[in-house]
């Protein structure tokens, strides 16, 4: 008989020894936070599934969350979509009883042109979205699964030493614990992050690279913010500069810029700090004329055509004080896993890709992924078959990635034309914002595209090229 073949990843030079035996469980879930406890919430709230034995890994110490007036400066958009899949989860009016605020309205503009645009999605009851903080997030997922998951078991401060993934469903997934537990199971759910231990055991294919930017993050007081329920992008001549709603006259600001800027911006002192935001948050300095002057024309022509008016550039509101302790920056990446899945794995959230935070989509493709694995492993139960079958599990890769592969191109493509003030890019996306401001049934289509079946192969093949180019650039 031929030998089985694992793949091994060991993070110590010496194995912990163990004279306990091996658990079993169906699936275990590597890496907590705010997509691995959705994984085992998802897969506990699930009637096909609950009778599987489930092991949420997290390598962190469990953090009691306190109420406080003072905000966490790592935040969620959490869209509509996300908002469903909490719902049905039974958790999303627990997220509104502790504190979450409601988006109506994204207002989009340029500091090089007056191009501008907005969305809103006023046919939904929950708006366009809300602002969360991470942590009660997090809390309270897992405070779910504790009252309401029988069948999820949820071990925090213990780090994975060892991870082998056999290459067929002849053996079971092996885990070794930092306390000397060892654990079998059907499948192993990487949710642990970019650096994802679980990806490497699975041997996967993975492509990624920095951005040379950071995203400097901050909690900031508004003057006669009103109701506060829009949310801002402003691209600057440093890097786009977002206000994201936190009350009626907080905001967490995620400023992406050059890494050498985000250290400058840290090191000033909060009155300098403010004063800089303020700038960027306003300044014409870089209006192009020539750029603005078609702009004008293309207001004419939609003014005599649909009786549209000139187009009003909206303002953002003046910040006046940063509270303390809450400037901090994190360096930008993208990551792309070429398969989500192998036989006894599958990969979730960042430990699958990694996306620009241009956009705000992140973790919502991550709660998506969720969703696809969660339906993947139901039909797996319903017809039988073994939960690391990657004839199965497969599906979800391909669901996945038609999903998640178009939003992290976009992402990155815009990234790249706003990080330019040559004329063309200026020229180029003023109008090309302008545009799809105006015509209100495409601006409508771009804000609730959902990728189907077909319509991004096109798109994707693209991205697959792009990769394969970028891995024979020596230095991108």
């Amino acid at each position: 008989m031929a030998l089985l073949k694992f793949h091994k990843v060991s993070l110590t030079a010496s194995r912990c020894s163990s004279t306990s035996a091996t658990f079993f469980y169906d699936a275990v879930i590597v890496g907590g936070g705010m997509v691995g406890n959705s994984m085992a919430c998802s897969l506990g709230s699930s009637d096909t599934l609950k009778n599987k034995k489930i092991l949420l890994l997290e390598s962190s110490e469990r953090k009691p969350l306190e109420r406080s007036s003072l905000f966490s400066n790592r935040t969620s958009a959490v869209t509509s979509a996300s908002i469903q899949f909490f719902k049905k989860l039974g958790i999303w009016n627990k997220f509104l009883d502790y504190r979450a605020k409601r988006v109506d309205r994204y207002e989009v503009i340029d500091s090089c042109t007056r191009s501008t645009i907005n969305f809103s999605n006023p046919l939904s009851e929950d708006g366009l979205a809300y602002i969360i903080e991470n942590n009660i997030i997090v809390s309270h997922l897992l405070e779910r699964i504790e009252q309401t998951c029988k069948n999820v078991t949820v071990k925090t401060n213990l780090k994975v030493l060892d991870c082998s993934i056999p290459n067929s469903l002849a053996e079971d997934a092996k885990i070794v614990l930092s306390d000397g537990t060892e654990v079998s199971t059907s499948l192993v759910i990487g949710a642990d992050g970019g650096n994802s231990i679980v990806r490497r055991a699975a041997g996967t294919k993975y492509t990624w690279w920095q951005y040379g930017q950071k995203g400097v993050v901050a909690v900031v007081k508004l003057e006669n913010a009103g109701q506060n329920n829009i949310a801002w992008q402003r691209f600057s001549s440093r890097g786009p500069v977002a206000l994201l709603p936190l009350d009626e006259d907080t905001s967490n600001l995620i400023w992406t810029t050059s890494d050498d800027h985000a250290e400058e911006l840290l090191k000033r002192n909060p009155e300098e700090f403010i004063d800089t935001l303020n700038y960027h948050l306003s300044t014409d300095r870089l209006q192009n004329g020539l750029t603005n002057r078609v702009l004008e024309a293309i207001d004419g022509f939609a003014g005599t055509v649909f009786g549209s008016g000139r187009t009003m550039i909206p303002s953002p509101p003046h910040i006046i004080s940063l509270q303390p302790n809450t400037r901090a920056a994190f360096p930008l990446v993208f990551g792309h896993a070429h398969t989500y899945v192998s036989a006894r794995s599958a990969l979730i959230g960042d430990a699958a890709h990694r996306i620009h935070p241009l956009g705000g989509l992140g973790v919502n493709l991550g709660w998506a992924d969720v969703e696809r694995l969660t339906a993947c492993l139901e039909r797996i139960i319903q017809e039988g078959a073994d939960l690391g079958s990657l004839t199965y599990l497969a599906e979800y890769d391909t669901k996945a990635q038609r999903h998640n592969v178009p939003q992290q191109v976009a992402c990155d493509w815009i990234n790249r034309l706003y990080r330019t003030n040559s004329f063309p890019a200026i020229f180029l996306r003023g109008v090309g914002l302008h545009l799809v401001n105006k015509a209100t049934p495409v601006k409508v289509s771009v804000a609730h595209l959902e990728p189907g079946k077909s319509q991004w192969k096109y798109v994707t093949s693209q991205f697959q090229d792009a990769i394969t180019a970028h891995m024979a650039a020596p230095n991108v």
